[in-house]
């Protein structure tokens, strides 16, 4: 008998005054900051996701924690690549709905990525930066794309511009999203999904990533450690992550 073993973390890091981040991981929210990363064993499918609120407008904690409310509660349609990608746009939409009803919230706006794990697929999504990531047979893939501008990403150093070309409100007028929508075969018995904010890959490179996810042999190990390393380079942004490992009866969690 297989299951998932998940271990998430987010915080605000070392600079910001407060988390702007949510992470969902079924049917549950998670905000603020964590001491230690949360671990979760579940012998079905599950969806996980990260919003991550864009710092510099207003209330970009509420953003991110709308956006996985409305998803969560539709996570069903998520795992249904014909319905995800319509699911997404309703959370928008519902965005500025919610700045219609709170002037004050004009402008605010939240990056996400996610993954929606049955028995008989993946189905991993995104709309800003923030990314998915798979670790099989020794090679980390990026399965999310960042809605950055042309050149923006220097995949061997940080980034010099936060300009995105796409994200989830942001803005006091309504615009539409595409999100980015893959479908893949089942996450397999050994392999890793790790999915995470900017507030990680700002800090930490994708050697670094892959060494991590490499050298530790469960989710929580693998989690610590690339904390670890994005608070030892600083940690300016929020840091939220999560990953997810397949297992078998013979593999602990």
């Amino acid at each position: 008998m297989s299951g998932l073993t998940i271990a998430a973390f987010t915080h605000r890091g070392r600079v910001r005054q407060d988390n702007e981040d949510a992470v969902g991981i079924g049917n549950r929210i998670f905000t603020g900051d964590m001491n230690s990363p949360v671990v979760i064993t579940t012998p079905d499918g599950c969806c996980l996701l990260i919003a991550d609120g864009m710092g510099g407008h207003a209330h970009g904690a509420m953003a991110s924690r709308a956006v996985l409310d409305y998803l969560v509660a539709a996570a069903d349609r998520l795992s249904e690549p014909a319905s995800c990608a319509e699911v997404i746009k309703e959370a928008n939409q519902q965005l500025f709905k919610l700045m219609s009803e709170h002037e004050e919230a004009i402008g605010m706006g939240t990056t996400l990525v996610g993954a929606a794990l049955t028995a008989e697929r993946m189905v991993t999504f995104n709309v800003g930066d923030s990314r998915c990531y798979l670790f099989s047979r020794g090679q980390l893939v990026q399965l999310s794309s960042d809605d950055v501008p042309e050149g923006g990403n220097d995949p061997f150093g940080p980034r010099r511009s936060h300009a995105l070309t796409q994200a989830m409100g942001g803005t006091s007028f309504l615009v539409e999203v595409g999100p980015h929508i893959s479908v893949d075969p089942p996450l397999a018995p050994g392999e890793t999904l790790l999915l995470c904010s900017d507030g990680l890959t700002d800090m930490v490179l994708n050697q670094v990533i892959d060494d991590s996810l490499r050298n530790t042999k469960t989710p929580l190990q693998s989690a610590r450690k690339l904390v670890a390393k994005a608070f030892a380079a600083g940690a300016r942004d929020n840091i939220s992550l999560i990953v997810a490992r397949r297992s078998d009866a013979r593999n602990v969690p």
